[in-house]
């Protein structure tokens, strides 16, 4: 499509040519061809004087200019937007197209400039699988955060605030750092260290993705535990969750040293499922964050509905009396064999045990209350043994792990109702292995 430019800016360009000229006057229209109403708002006969400059272009006209229609009342539209004029920026003038549609007004010179030369010197190539993202929302439906995702590099942020009638601009623009990445290591969002919305993003995209030595070295590790990390990652694992892209983090207070977020989820099918709490501190403005709390109570409510048929009592994770928290598996009535779903639960937990091989771990095995005292001691020792074999088999040393049997002695929930019948419900929960990793 040819650019195209308004009448008035093509008329006011041809009278700057003639502005050292004597005043053209143009001949009043003869009333019995042409009508008043048919006379060019730009058709007149005073002098354009030297000094009147060409009138600012808004977005609107800017955006005709290069023949596209902007939109602002969707930011997911507009971000399509930007990323198909990158994708055909080659030279500066390339350059020039992307400035404008982000707006000048959000870009420093030293940005402009640095824009100028990616383009010029290498261009901006776009991450095909994934684009753009929506980072979260800094206040909900107000001002947000996306990502335009570069390849092999970190993406550029546009912060998008939504004005009193509904339309949205770009309010501010971040622009990536050259950093030095480990092989096998996804690049951080710019200011992933002291920007909490950032710092969140990139600690749950490392989690999920089971980059457990990243991400545990970005959480208090005195009060999150192992466990809880491990524990996320398997209910997301088991119940088919996904991060909700339309509504991925939402800021729930933001301070100087302390910020927090919801996290939302959605289920396999893309349904409205649960949300669950993150909570980031730092000592001072200006200090890097931490991962201070992830409060998983809520999620596992939904987790209970999914894949439990509502047991709350059976889940992957369980405060422990001591303190801290504690991952279990559960067992099949009379056996001590792993099922394909303790299997990956344990190849979650064997990818932490390897981060530090001098920790010990205790396995503690459990039973319902059928059968003898001795053969359910035997037992709860097989499903503990079962475990640690488990992990030996996948690179876990052997010394590393201690195990308990305790038979039927410590029932999670009774063995039986009120009325002394049979509770099913109380004696799957009772069959279990206990896993303590935190110490």
């Amino acid at each position: 499509m040819k650019p195209h430019f308004p009448i008035s800016v093509l008329c006011l360009c041809l009278a700057a040519t003639n502005c050292n000229k004597k005043p053209v006057e143009v001949p009043a229209p003869s009333s019995s061809k042409t009508t008043p109403a048919e006379i060019p708002a730009e058709t007149s006969n005073e002098q354009i004087p030297d000094s009147d400059p060409l009138p600012p272009q808004t977005a609107e006209e800017m955006a005709a200019d290069m023949g596209m229609t902007l939109d602002f009342s969707n930011p997911e539209d507009y971000m399509a937007k930007i990323v198909e004029i990158i994708q055909k920026a080659k030279n500066e003038d390339d350059a020039e197209a992307i400035i404008r549609l982000i707006g000048k007004q959000s870009l420093t010179k030293e940005q402009e400039a640095m824009l100028r030369k990616l383009v010029a010197e290498q261009g901006l190539k776009i991450d095909p699988e994934n684009p753009f993202e929506k980072i979260g929302e800094l206040k909900a439906n107000k001002l947000a955060r996306w990502a335009i995702n570069l390849k092999d590099g970190a993406p550029i942020l546009l912060d998008v605030i939504r004005d009193t009638k509904g339309k949205w601009k770009v309010d501010k623009v971040t622009l990536p750092t050259v950093e030095k990445l480990t092989e096998g290591e996804a690049p951080s969002l710019p200011n992933a260290t002291t920007d909490a919305l950032n710092y969140t993003h990139t600690f749950l995209s490392r989690l999920l993705n089971q980059d457990f030595k990243n991400a545990k070295a970005m959480v208090d590790t005195s009060n999150i535990s192992d466990a809880k990390l491990a524990g996320l990652c398997i209910i997301f694992e088991e119940a088919a969750y996904k991060i909700d892209k339309n509504k991925p983090l939402r800021a729930l207070f933001m301070r100087d040293t302390a910020a927090g977020f919801y996290a939302n989820v959605v289920s396999s099918d893309g349904g409205k499922a649960a949300q669950f709490s993150i909570i980031t501190q730092r000592q001072q403005q200006g200090d890097a964050w931490t991962v201070y709390e992830i409060n998983l109570d809520q999620l596992l409510g939904d987790y209970a509905k999914r894949v439990s048929g509502g047991d709350v009592y059976y889940t992957p994770l369980l405060k422990n009396p001591h303190g801290g928290d504690t991952l279990v598996i559960y067992f099949d009535f009379d056996s001590e064999g792993l099922t394909p779903r303790t299997q990956k639960q344990l190849g979650i937990v064997t990818s932490l045990l390897k981060l530090d091989p001098n920790k010990t771990i205790t396995i503690s095995g459990h039973t319902d209350a059928k059968g003898s005292k001795e053969y359910n001691e035997n037992l709860s020792a097989k499903r503990a043994q079962a475990v640690k074999e488990f992990f030996a088999n996948h690179g876990v040393k052997p010394e590393q792990v201690v195990t308990e049997s305790h038979g039927s002695q410590h029932p999670r929930v009774s063995n039986t109702l009120t009325d002394g019948s049979d509770n099913p419900d109380g004696r799957r929960a009772n069959r279990r292995t206990e896993i303590y990793l935190d110490f």
